[in-house]
């Protein structure tokens, strides 16, 4: 269902999937049990145990936040506090009442408990349960929230019937309501298992967020009716994943006002890296119906005076004229969005930047392929984008540039293999920079010299054989693909609209003498096999 109103005037209605917005921060959601004096089952928590993680939450200045703020969190981008947790348990134990409960309160810590509602009362064997009473003394506390866990908690709600699964969805909802006397809008799946169709049951019985036992910060999770959760055991593993999706690719949602200005040029030694640097002008990106190079993309586009190469695409032969994108992508001559259908990539890809800009704005994120593959989220973060795609790694953030350990987290293996590498990034005055090393480069090297020459966000473009950066009619960078061509052609590239600055405007004369055209008959020679001639350079990894 489309999350705007196309009626002309109407306000857009509040996005409920798991926004752009929030994917700044990582929050990771604890699941427990029951909580007892000594344990019956390896799940089960120790009173001591217990104790102690919470004790470890203190020290570590984490801040457990409750299913509502979550939920804000996640759909609106709302921030929650830097170092965020949460904390929920499954199956309405009485141990959650008798012994965490008074725990919890005292270090003032909300918590959330998911009931099954035919369980409720049941005092019998090792795990007895909460009853009705004690529900609503729990619910006095505003730092406890009761959420659904199904009626009978069937061991796997995927395998019984649409009927039966609507049943346990709607009955468990209803009572609990009826009961309680609130609302219950969240969900935890029994086991953790569900599917689309369960998700989708979920959403119709008038759930808005419901949660898995896949490990995975919140943000990252596929949507917002499959919130991941991590097992107790982890919990000091959940944060070091917690530590390292931030450290690696979660650096916050830039967004920057994008000025124009007459489109300069520079190039010149910055640290340890030569740079070629055009600044300036409105940034539109192209698709080729094929490969073309970058001056080709300049020459069929009025106004465009500029350009550089761009996002990743699938297949990198140099004779290939595929032109499937890595990544969801829109440009400016496109009449929609070309979702990312290459899930099997998913996983390589999450967390490397995405970029998208409108008429007066850029925004760079985090990407997430289960929840940033719909024009409906790109709106929700900038309603008149324009362009949209998936970039390498991030550069610099906060004019800072990354370290290699850090862009090693995500980007793929060959990231800091010295190569020609070209980038786009914005300075402090709010100017579009298209930018490339004119020799080969690591990219922290690029990361550094772009820096040093006043570059406050950047991302990686596709790199080595693909890398070209034109300045009107000069190639002042190149991949040097063949004799022939300054570049391998490329299915997708960023051209700058706008006009030369007068007094760069000279450098923009073509100076590219192609080479000889190779022989007809080559001779065979013995080479190492490079990971470039059939792979996106930098891409996959």
């Amino acid at each position: 269902m489309s999350v705007h109103d196309t009626t002309p005037g109407a306000a857009p209605k509040p996005y409920t999937d798991i926004s752009l917005k929030c994917q700044g921060q990582r929050v990771p959601v604890i699941m427990y049990h029951d909580v007892l004096k000594r344990k019956n089952v390896w799940f089960d928590t120790t009173t001591d145990e217990f104790e102690d993680q919470m004790k470890w939450i203190l020290d570590q200045g984490i801040t457990p936040i409750s299913l509502d703020q979550l939920y804000k969190h996640l759909t609106t981008g709302e921030s929650v506090p830097e170092k965020s947790i949460v904390l929920t348990f499954d199956d309405n134990y009485q141990g959650y009442y008798d012994n965490a409960v008074p725990i919890l309160q005292k270090y003032r810590f909300p918590s959330a408990m998911f009931v099954h509602t035919k369980y409720v009362g049941d005092k019998t064997g090792k795990h007895p349960k909460m009853d009705w009473a004690e529900l609503k003394t729990l619910l006095k506390d505003p730092l406890i929230t009761i959420g659904s866990h199904t009626v009978t908690h069937p061991a796997d709600i995927t395998q019984i019937s649409q009927e039966e699964q609507i049943e346990e969805l709607t009955e468990s909802k209803a009572t609990l309501e009826k009961e309680l006397g609130k609302p219950m809008p969240y969900l935890a799946y029994p086991d953790g298992k569900n599917d689309k169709a369960v998700q989708e049951n979920a959403k119709s019985a008038g759930y808005t967020m419901a949660f898995t036992m896949v490990n995975t910060p919140a943000e990252e999770s596929p949507n917002i009716m499959s919130v991941g959760r991590y097992i107790q055991t982890r919990i000091e593993k959940s944060w070091d994943e917690r530590d390292d999706a931030i450290r690696g690719g979660a650096l916050g949602v830039f967004r920057g006002t994008v000025q124009d200005a007459p489109i300069t040029y520079r190039d010149g030694d910055f640290g340890r890296t030569k740079l070629a640097l055009v600044v300036g002008g409105l940034p539109e990106s192209l698709m080729s119906p094929g490969r073309e190079g970058v001056l080709d993309f300049i020459h069929r586009t009025p106004g465009a005076v500029a350009g550089i190469n761009g996002g990743f695409f699938a297949m990198a032969a140099i004779n290939s004229v595929d032109n499937q994108m890595i990544g969801p992508c829109k440009t400016h001559d496109t009449a929609a969005l070309l979702p990312d259908t290459m899930e099997v990539l998913w996983q390589k890809l999450h967390n490397r930047p995405l970029i998208l800009w409108g008429p007066h704005e850029m925004a760079i994120v985090p990407y997430e392929p289960g929840t940033m593959n719909s024009d409906e989220a790109f709106k929700d973060l900038m309603p008149d984008y324009t362009d949209v795609f998936l970039a390498g790694v991030w550069l610099i953030h906060g004019g800072i540039p990354r370290t290699k350990e850090d862009m090693n987290v995500f980007a793929s293996k060959d990231i800091q293999d010295a190569r020609r590498r070209a980038f786009i990034g914005i300075d402090g005055q709010g100017h579009i920079v298209l930018g490339a090393s004119t020799d080969s480069a690591s990219s922290e090297m690029v990361a550094e010299a772009a820096a040093a020459a006043g570059v406050q966000e950047a991302v990686l473009l596709d790199s080595g054989f693909s890398t070209s950066l034109v300045y009107g009619e000069d190639v002042k960078a190149s991949g040097h693909s063949t004799n022939t061509l300054p570049s391998r052609p490329v299915p997708h590239a960023i051209v700058l609209m706008g006009t030369l600055d007068p007094t760069t405007a000279p450098l923009g004369a073509s100076t590219f003498k192609p080479g000889p055209p190779p022989d007809e008959k080559p001779k065979k020679r013995r080479r190492r096999r490079r990971k470039a001639d059939d792979e996106t350079e930098d891409g996959l990894g």
